[in-house]
């Protein structure tokens, strides 16, 4: 779970261009209806951002669980 200011969302996936560019998988968790795939998909309720996604003028809290 990411957090900051009045934003929340779910990190399911990072993706790293031989670049050093960053793709952040989101899912907006504030989601509300069907579980339509299609739907989520459409609107954008999960989907590829890029480090836009996080302002500068906000703290952002991560809760990452370790894998023993």
């Amino acid at each position: 779970m990411i957090g900051g200011g009045v934003l929340a969302y779910t990190l399911l996936g990072i993706d790293l261009s031989e670049k050093g560019d960053a793709k952040y998988l989101i899912l907006d968790p504030h989601y509300v209806g069907e579980e339509n795939l299609n739907t989520i998909l459409k609107k954008g309720w999960c989907e590829w951002k890029d480090e836009s996604l996080f302002k500068k003028s906000e703290f952002y809290n991560f809760c990452l669980p370790l894998v023993i």
